[in-house]
């Protein structure tokens, strides 16, 4: 039985980039995914002055436990799959492997290459905490941030430091990291230059910082432009960067951008196709079982043949646009950078 909620809390604001107020607006959309959040109307606008993409209005914070359902899929990734799935499966083996290559290519960029502080900023249940400790070349201390309690305490089960709360208020150690990994998190917050002005401040000078995010540049982001895009993942995706977007805000902190990659994204393709067809009432059901919205991370064959499509998809934009909707970037702080950034 749905529970879905009508007109819940939400806040206009400014462009995060530059302050900007002046917009045009892009798409509107609707949650698809869950049926137990909010059934309001979204609206995607972009920034008259530098063209940043965002949400708005967006749910406030208050709502979060609204939009984040006790069951949102990145609550489980471990949980979901510790009895159920075979760590031998390709597709579970295909998972680690792309992730820990990404993060060993990523560390190769760290001064320090015999002991790493690794701070997990949205570590949810712990997976990815513990896939770094399978890292073979290096010893890495793991740690993590996240507000659901939940899943904080899965995460503290499995042997990981743990900060419960938003990252941008949480008391944690100052130029303490050697590197900070954000995956698919800053597009999350309400404040994302305030969320990247403490990642500044809690990596040391010469850390790193990995962040992976959504591409509002891509070939697919602009095909399903119009209410259906995966990225848009309504309404937890408050903020939608382009390279140059993101690359303006990293510069005025002041990380040095050292690259940015683009990856498959099959999940966004998974959600464009699900909202394409849950749109109509009557497909909602085939939907589901199509398109899953939350199960799609599950390992199993019926999602190791979608992830298969989608990523050969993926691989088709790249190479004939250089991009997919699925961009990581990899920031340095400067050395003798300062300790604390002033506002």
């Amino acid at each position: 039985m749905s529970s879905m909620k009508n007109d819940i809390k939400k806040v206009e604001v400014s462009c995060n980039n530059c302050g900007s107020a002046q917009t045009d607006l892009v798409t509107t959309g609707v949650e698809h995914e869950y049926d137990n959040t909010t059934r309001d109307e979204f609206n995607v606008v972009k920034c008259k002055h530098c063209n940043l993409h965002y949400l708005n209005p967006r749910p406030d914070v208050s709502e979060l436990n609204t939009i984040y359902p006790s069951e949102y899929y990145a609550y489980h990734l471990q949980s979901k799959n510790v009895e159920t799935e075979n760590h031998n499966s390709l597709l579970y083996k295909a998972r680690k492997f792309v992730y820990l290559n990404r993060l060993e290519k990523a560390i190769s960029h760290c001064d320090n290459n015999k002991q790493l502080n690794i701070l997990d900023i949205g570590c949810a249940d712990g997976r990815a905490l513990n896939w770094y400790r399978k890292i073979q070349s290096i010893t890495v201390n793991t740690f993590g941030v996240d507000f659901d309690e939940r899943a904080v305490e899965r995460a503290r089960d499995a042997g990981h430091t743990i900060y419960q709360g938003r990252f941008e208020d949480v008391d944690m150690p100052i130029n303490f990291f050697d590197m900070a990994v954000a995956t698919h998190v800053i597009e999350h917050v309400a404040d994302s230059k305030a969320f990247a002005r403490r990642a500044f401040e809690v990596i040391k000078p010469g850390g790193i910082l990995l962040l992976e995010t959504p591409n509002i540049d891509s070939l697919d982001a602009q095909i399903f432009r119009q209410h259906h895009w995966g990225g848009y993942h309504f309404p937890r995706h408050w903020i939608f960067y382009s390279p140059d977007t993101i690359t303006k805000v990293a510069n005025e902190i002041g990380f040095e951008v050292i690259e940015i990659r683009y990856h498959p994204a099959p999940a966004f393709w998974n959600w464009s196709f699900h909202s394409i067809m849950a749109a109509n009432a009557r497909f909602k059901h085939l939907a589901d079982f199509l398109f899953p919205p939350a199960d799609f991370q599950k390992n199993n064959v019926k999602n190791l043949c979608a992830v298969s499509l989608f990523t050969l998809l993926d691989v088709v934009q790249k190479a004939t646009t250089g991009k997919t909707s699925n961009m990581s970037i990899l920031l340095r702080k400067p050395s003798g950078s300062p300790r604390v950034l002033a506002d």
